[in-house]
């Protein structure tokens, strides 16, 4: 495989503009690059930096067949896919035929960001990946001077937290499907939790967890929703003035455990049905 770095985070929205204003009014956080003309005419979607060439893609769409309508339907609103940005997607995806897995329509699309290819989470344990290579249409993301966040102090995504219900077999899948290599296993809480996490060309990383304990959100994300992506984290520098912001804005984060790191967590809205940890460092 030729995985270069986590290119993109896809979401599904029954609204993009009240989901785009959610982003900015909580997370000084942006939206551009708003679109009417994909989808086969039925979709709106703009994309919100995150540092690190790496974005969200927030995406409405209210075609019946598609894969986000199907999504939003089932889910509700929140992460959808990530896409793994690769240098040979044709190699890529002859690797994966070679192992008998099923790619969404047998075929690589040739679409306005870029060569594309589906593997949905029956395949992955867990999501929806987007193998995507880039060509002469996509869209290049920007030599940014300024601060990513007109409100907070992000800096840039951290990791994308991902639950599952078995930490070692994702590993071995994303092993075996994308050439990814997972750091060990790591254990909490007398063995109730575990994690794991594969880190990406651009100072980044998906972090695979599960729970046995009722009162972990891993445990009642994977009760309630299945296995999927169930938060990004954000790198602050100042996490403290953060929490003021959001807490005059009404999101009331909550201190969690986070080994030496300072971290808040808040919860998922009803806007962007995302979840949103912000992660100082020591």
């Amino acid at each position: 495989m030729a995985i270069v770095r986590l290119q993109h985070i896809g979401i599904a929205v029954p609204d993009l503009r009240a989901a785009c204003d959610c982003f900015e009014q909580l997370y000084g956080l942006t939206a551009r690059d708003y679109r009417n003309d994909q989808g086969r005419g039925m979709q709106l979607d703009a994309r919100i930096l995150l540092g690190n060439a790496c974005w969200l893609h927030v995406v409405q769409n209210w075609n019946p067949e598609s894969r986000v309508y199907q999504f939003l339907d089932k889910q509700g609103p929140g992460l959808e896919h990530i896409a793994l940005q690769t240098d040979n997607i044709e190699q890529d995806v002859q690797h994966l035929r070679e192992l008998g897995l099923p790619i969404y329509n047998d075929k690589i699309f040739n679409a306005p960001d870029g060569f594309e290819a589906f593997i949905y989470p029956d395949q992955t344990l867990c999501m929806t990946v987007e193998l995507i290579q880039p060509h002469a249409t996509s869209w290049t993301y920007p030599a940014v001077n300024t601060p990513i966040s007109s409100a907070l102090g992000i800096t840039q995504l951290q990791h994308i937290g991902i639950a599952v219900r078995d930490v070692q077999a994702v590993c071995k899948r994303f092993q075996e499907l994308f050439g990814l290599t997972a750091d060990g296993t790591q254990f909490k809480h007398a063995g109730a939790d575990s994690s794991a996490r594969i880190p990406l060309g651009n100072a980044c990383s998906l972090q695979f967890m599960a729970s046995q304990n009722p009162q972990s959100p891993i445990y009642q994300y994977l009760n309630k929703q299945g296995a999927g992506l169930e938060h990004i984290a954000l790198t602050t520098n100042r996490l403290q003035q953060d929490v003021q912001h959001l807490n005059a804005a009404g999101a009331h984060p909550s201190d969690f455990e986070n080994g030496t790191e300072q971290a808040v967590r808040i919860e998922r809205d009803d806007a962007t049905g995302t979840t949103v940890e912000l992660v100082q460092p020591e």
